[in-house]
C-alpha cells in the first residue's frame, strides 16, 4: 500500500473516530452524567456547553494528529538533517521507533517506504565513504609511488651527469658512453612515467572520450607481432610465450597504437610479476560477433583483493618499496582503453594458481 492511500485512510479513519467520539462524550454528558447529578441545563447553557465539548475535543483531536502524523516527519527530518551533515550512522533513537517484537511502531508504520529508504541510504552513504577514504589513501600512496619512481631515475641521472661533469677526472670514451647510456635509458624511463600519466588525464578528461584512429585489421597477425616484440624483449628472456589461434584471420576494427599498447601492458604485467620460466599463453578465438583474446599465466597468481581492486586507477599492487617499476596506472589504462574501443576485459586469478585476463573485442564500431 502507498504512502497517499495509507495517509489518506489513517486521516479518515481519525476523523471518523474524533466525530463519533465527540457525540459519544456530548451524549453521554448530557443523557448520562447531568441527569445523575441532577443538572439542568437550559437550551442556551446546552448549545454554550456542546460547543465547549466540541471545541476542547478539536483541540485535543489537532494535538492528536499532530503528535500521530507529525512526530514521524519530525524524526525523518532529523534523520535526513544527521545525513546532511555527513553523519551515517543510525540515529540514536532509532530503537524507539520499534516495538519489543522489532516491528514498526504504527503511526510510522505509516511512513515505511520512507524510513526503509532512509536506512538504505544510511547503510549506502557509510560505504561510499569508507570507499571514498580508501580511494583517497590509494590516492596519496599513489602519489607517494609516483614520486618514488620519477626520484630513481632522476637521481641516476644527475649522479652519471655529475660525475661526466667532473674536471677532477678525466673518463675514458668507453666509460663516458656507458655513463650516458644509463642517463639514455632513465631518462626513456621517465618519458614512459610521463606518457602514462599524460594517457590517464586524456582518458579522465569531462568528455570521456579518447580520438581512436581505428581501421579494420587482422588482429591475428597483429598479436603475432606483439608477441614477437616482447619475446625480444631481455625482460622476457625466460619468459616462454605460446601463441594458438582457432582462426588464422580474424579482422576487427581498432587502433593499432593503443591495442599494441593494451597488450603490452598485460604481457609485461605478467613477466614483471612472475618467477622466470613462468609459461605465457596468448589464445585467439572467433566468436562471431566479437574477437576474443585470452592471456594467461601459471604464475603466482594474486589475491582476491588484488583482483577486485586490478583496474582501479590508483591502486598498486606492490609497495614503492618494490623493484618493480611503475606508475600503478598499467592496468587502469588497458580497462580505459579496451573500454574506449566498446570491448570488454575480465581477470580471474588465486594465488599460485595463475592468472588469466579475457578481453572481448567487438568486429566492428
Amino acid at each position: 500500500m502507498r504512502i497517499k492511500t495509507r495517509f489518506t485512510l489513517h486521516l479518515a479513519l481519525g476523523l471518523i473516530l474524533w466525530m463519533l467520539g465527540t457525540g459519544v462524550i456530548i451524549i453521554m454528558l448530557l443523557e448520562g452524567l447531568l441527569p445523575i447529578f441532577d443538572i439542568r441545563v437550559n437550551p442556551e447553557n446546552e448549545a454554550l456547553l456542546v460547543g465547549w465539548i466540541f471545541g476542547v475535543s478539536t483541540l485535543l483531536c489537532i494535538g492528536l494528529f499532530g503528535w500521530y502524523f507529525g512526530g514521524p516527519i519530525g524524526f525523518i527530518m532529523a534523520w535526513i538533517r544527521q545525513l546532511s551533515q555527513d553523519n551515517y550512522k543510525q540515529p540514536p533513537d532509532l530503537s524507539k521507533i520499534y516495538t519489543r517484537q522489532g516491528k514498526l511502531r504504527m503511526r510510522y508504520r505509516l511512513y515505511k517506504e520512507v524510513l526503509q529508504q532512509l536506512q538504505s541510504l544510511g547503510v549506502t552513504l557509510q560505504a561510499n565513504e569508507v570507499e571514498r577514504n580508501k580511494i583517497e589513501q590509494a590516492k596519496q600512496d599513489w602519489i607517494a609511488g609516483i614520486s618514488h619512481d620519477l626520484k630513481t631515475p632522476l637521481t641516476y641521472i644527475k649522479g652519471y651527469s655529475t660525475l661526466l661533469l667532473n674536471k677532477q677526472y678525466e673518463w675514458s670514451k668507453e666509460e663516458a658512453i656507458s655513463f650516458i647510456e644509463e642517463i639514455d635509458d632513465k631518462g626513456k624511463h621517465m618519458e614512459e612515467l610521463i606518457q602514462d600519466l599524460s594517457l590517464v588525464i586524456q582518458l579522465n578528461r569531462a568528455d570521456g572520450t579518447l580520438p581512436l584512429q581505428k581501421t579494420n585489421q587482422d588482429i591475428v597477425e597483429f598479436t603475432k607481432r606483439v608477441v614477437a616484440d616482447i619475446s625480444n624483449n631481455p625482460q622476457a628472456s625466460h619468459y616462454p610465450m605460446h601463441f594458438q589461434t582457432d582462426a588464422p584471420v580474424i579482422h576487427v576494427d581498432f587502433d593499432s597504437k593503443y591495442m599494441q599498447r593494451i597488450l603490452q601492458n598485460i604481457f609485461m604485467n605478467s613477466i614483471i610479476h612472475n618467477p622466470e620460466n613462468t609459461d605465457i599463453y596468448v589464445e585467439l578465438a572467433d566468436k562471431g560477433e566479437y574477437a576474443a583474446i585470452r592471456i594467461m599465466d601459471n604464475g603466482v597468481g594474486m589475491p582476491a583483493h588484488t583482483v577486485e581492486h586490478l583496474f582501479q586507477q590508483y591502486y598498486r599492487g606492490t609497495t614503492t618499496d618494490s623493484s618493480s617499476e611503475g606508475t600503478g596506472l598499467g592496468m587502469a589504462i588497458v580497462y580505459k582503453l579496451i573500454q574506449a574501443h566498446n570491448g570488454t576485459i575480465t581477470v580471474e586469478s588465486e594465488p599460485s594458481q595463475g592468472t588469466t585476463f579475457d578481453i572481448r573485442l567487438p568486429k566492428k564500431g
